[in-house]
């Protein structure tokens, strides 16, 4: 990919040296995966590097941004400000550094919650962000197995559900998310 050395030196003045190595999973994961469902591989690896840009950004900053560019700040995002850290990377990617892809766009934006209509390469950054290799939490591994041993989609469902059920736990469930995974269940019926 010819902006790799680019966006890894982003990444590196920007994040923590663990939100770098994640960043770099999620693009050789997703990597991986690409041709399998025929998403384009620096897509790909472009939205896996740079999907968690503004991860790091303090709450009162991302929604002074995301307010700033014009985005749509849902009740959700209002009471979890981290959910906006994928909309204003994504916007930060086309202003920024002239990444005028559509799909890479959207794939950022919506890596945290999905939506319904998120096309291959958007499925693709929300499962690989979940499940990378050195993510520890066992659902992770099990995500990876069902992408091995059943197919990408089955893999997708489990990964929503699994993202569902955690932030049900919790007192804000985004409503992307939940439309999401209805979609999912119509759109790739398992």
């Amino acid at each position: 990919m010819a902006r790799y050395k680019e966006f890894h030196h982003l990444l590196r003045d920007r994040l923590p040296e663990e939100k770098v190595s994640h960043c770099v999973f999620v693009a050789e994961y997703a990597a991986s995966l690409a041709e399998k469902i025929d998403v384009d591989h620096d897509a790909a690896v472009t939205a896996g590097l740079l999907h968690d840009l503004c991860r790091t950004e303090a709450d009162e900053d991302l929604l002074r941004r995301a307010r700033g560019y014009g985005l749509q700040v849902s009740d959700a995002a209002s009471e979890v400000p981290l959910l906006l850290h994928g909309p204003v990377a994504a916007e930060e990617c086309r202003r920024d550094l002239n990444i005028p892809s559509d799909s890479v766009y959207e794939a950022i934006y919506w890596h945290t919650t999905g939506r319904p209509d998120l096309d291959r390469l958007g499925q693709l950054l929300f499962l690989a962000d979940f499940s990378e290799p050195t993510r520890r939490f066992p659902e992770a591994a099990q995500a990876r197995a069902l992408v091995r041993n059943e197919g990408f989609d089955a893999a997708l469902h489990f990964v929503c559900e699994k993202k569902l059920a955690f932030q049900q736990s919790k007192t804000v469930v985004d409503p992307n998310l939940q439309a999401f995974l209805i979609w999912l269940r119509k759109a790739y019926p398992r």
